[in-house]
């Protein structure tokens, strides 16, 4: 199923890209979009942007999707989802 990603401000030039398209299979979760991002991307991604450990994004970073945000790494995809990646920014 196709899934695409799109990164908002910042990340779009630390991942090197302002969207991208991951062909995952059915019954595909957040951890396996994860790993396929970081499986293309995460010689791109600074230290503080990535987590080896987990193979996902770091906190401060949101996944939106349609209809709720992603923090749970095993929350079911759908097909065809777009899911937005935003890094939260604190200040004023």
């Amino acid at each position: 199923m196709m899934i695409t990603a799109h990164f908002h401000g910042i990340l779009t030039d630390w991942v090197g890209t302002p969207s991208a398209v991951f062909d995952l299979p059915a019954g595909a979760t957040f951890a396996d979009l994860m790993q396929a991002i970081g499986d293309r991307y995460r010689s791109n991604m600074p230290e503080q942007l990535w987590d080896d450990n987990t193979d996902s994004f770091k906190k401060q970073v949101r996944a939106q999707g349609a209809a709720k945000v992603y923090k749970d790494l095993a929350m079911p995809l759908k097909k065809g989802e777009d899911i937005t990646f935003m890094l939260m920014i604190a200040g004023g």
